[in-house]
């Protein structure tokens, strides 16, 4: 199958580019706009923050096509308990804006990362932290080997009319496996389907709306094992360090959450001579089945999301200011239910079937609340033509909180931390389209509220809460470079950019701890 995703998506992005090289014997083959112009563009596509795709017909980006390629390393001890102390990971990408005709435009991605996380335990599922407490895992650590394939597109009109039309279209499967006893492998299914329209009030105004409908489906079918260890223990989370330890528990142990996600968003944008403005506020609703052996549930989960952004750019000639806010806000609550597993057996066919059945429904005993607020300002210096940033600026701020609560008896784990920090670009050279840019960011983290409150004591508290607790309290400084060269490439006729690119950063803590990361890639920009 995952052969199949590949073909499909290479044959995808790949039919453009067939059509266009038949021309090339007739007629001469035009050349891609260089990155960085290819980025301003980008930056300018106001609606590209949203996920109304409708909208991306205002600031069209030229054809081309970005194929990237690159290997990664993190690795420290600043992480929480239920994280690896190393990743390492690749990356395929490629991405393309394209137009079938005057009046449809296409911009559309696939890519493949392959990631290795290594002594990680506690966990066995893709989503650990604020989200549904039915997670499960061993404590013994182990590496995890994580292959995710993405594909996603979006299909829209050119703005010639009062109303555009666009849909766009985001699938993701994965594949997650645990290379220790107990070995659980779990596999994901996500995809989101979003139709979307605007509205032109007038040459200046603009209205949108979308809706959104999402599948996630995770899917852990058995665990296996390679070696007998009578003692090795398998836990089942019911929320905070309430769990469920088990010798043995990973035997017949299957587990697969179903979530079904409906959304909602409206947008206004205003387009003036040299400022434009746009708003979207959303909501998305999720409604979990959470499903074990036979069809045994654990309990449910379901979650409201609200979220706000707005962005104002203001055109000076060569400098362009920009002001982004936004927010979100996540509610979500887990009932936990009381089964008991109950046998018929047919007196005509001796069949035997057996169902579980729900006694008692603890509604919402377990609740996540999770806020995010973030504000930047960047200026950019532009070229003499316009066309691509010189260099920009962008400080920015951000408050994070976290609330997770199990009630009977009640239990509370409180987190909030304010960050700030600064974004910096600067162009070191750019001749004859070769391009070296240099780009860094530091940045500052302090904890604003870290409570913790569990009514009862477990084999959880020390391996993985106090963990937690700590990694929370910690105080961090980020610092963060890239170096990137982009240069003129030409086969035939054929004329193209390449494309290198090499980073690292850290992130320091109090008491020692930090966490590291590098990487390199290369690139193609084509036509």
């Amino acid at each position: 199958m995952k052969k199949i995703y590949i073909l499909i998506s290479a044959a995808l992005f790949s039919t453009v580019n067939i059509a266009e090289a038949q021309k090339k014997d007739t007629l001469p083959v035009p050349s891609p706009v260089p990155l960085k112009v290819r980025e301003f563009q980008i930056v300018k596509q106001q609606w590209n923050i949203t996920e109304n795709s409708a909208g991306m017909g205002i600031n069209k980006v030229s054809t081309g096509s970005l194929t990237t390629m690159g290997i990664s390393r993190q690795v420290g001890d600043l992480h929480r308990a239920q994280e690896g102390n190393a990743l390492n990971g690749l990356e395929f990408k490629t991405d393309r804006f394209d137009r079938f005709n005057d009046k449809l435009f296409l911009k559309g991605t696939f890519s493949f990362n392959l990631d290795k996380e290594y002594n990680r335990a506690w966990s066995d599922v893709f989503h650990t932290y604020n989200s549904s407490p039915y997670i499960f895992g061993s404590s013994v650590k182990g590496t995890y080997e994580t292959q995710t394939f993405r594909l996603t597109f979006m299909l829209f009109t050119a703005r010639t009319g009062k109303f555009n039309y666009g849909v766009g279209l985001d699938y993701k499967v994965a594949d997650m496996s645990r290379q220790r006893d107990p070995r659980s492998r779990s596999y994901l299914l996500d995809y989101k389907l979003v139709p979307s329209i605007t509205y032109n009030i007038d040459k200046k105004n603009i209205i949108g709306l979308n809706l959104s409908y999402r599948m996630e489906k995770e899917k852990m079918p058995n665990l296996t094992t390679v070696q007998t260890d009578p003692n090795l223990k398998y836990y089942d989370f019911r929320g905070l360090n309430y769990a469920d330890g088990k010798i043995g528990g990973y035997k017949g142990f299957q587990r697969q959450f179903v979530s079904d996600f409906f959304g909602l968003a409206g947008q206004y944008n205003y387009i003036g001579a040299s400022s434009k403005f746009l708003l979207s506020v959303g909501m998305d609703y999720q409604k979990q089945e959470v499903l074990g052996n036979k069809k045994q549930s654990p309990g449910s989960y379901n979650s409201f999301n609200y979220s706000a952004v707005a962005d104002y750019v203001l055109d000076r000639g060569l400098y362009v200011h920009n002001i982004n806010a936004k927010g979100s806000y996540l509610d979500g609550g887990a009932d936990e239910f009381r089964q008991e597993l109950q046998s018929y057996k047919d007196p005509v066919t001796g069949e035997t079937t057996e169902t579980w059945v729900t006694n008692y429904e603890y509604t919402n005993r377990y609740m996540v609340k999770v806020t995010d607020l973030n504000i930047s300002y960047k200026l950019m210096n532009l070229r003499a033509d316009k066309k691509a940033v010189k260099w920009s600026v962008q400080p920015y701020a951000s408050y994070n909180q976290f609330v997770n609560t199990y009630y009977l008896p009640k239990s509370e784990f409180k987190v909030s931390k304010f960050f700030a920090g600064a974004n910096a670009f600067a162009s070191l050279y750019s001749k004859k389209e070769n391009d070296l840019d240099l780009t860094i960011r530091v940045a500052g983290g302090v904890p604003v509220k870290t409570d913790l409150s569990l009514a009862t004591v477990t084999e959880l508290n020390a391996a993985v809460y106090d963990v937690d607790l700590a990694f929370h309290k910690k105080k961090t400084i980020e610092t963060f470079g890239e170096i990137r060269y982009t240069f003129p490439l030409k086969f035939g006729k054929t004329k193209m950019f390449g494309y290198t690119r090499l980073y690292a950063g850290n992130i320091f803590a109090s008491g020692s701890s930090s966490w590291f990361s590098t990487g390199f890639s290369i690139g193609l920009l084509t036509l």
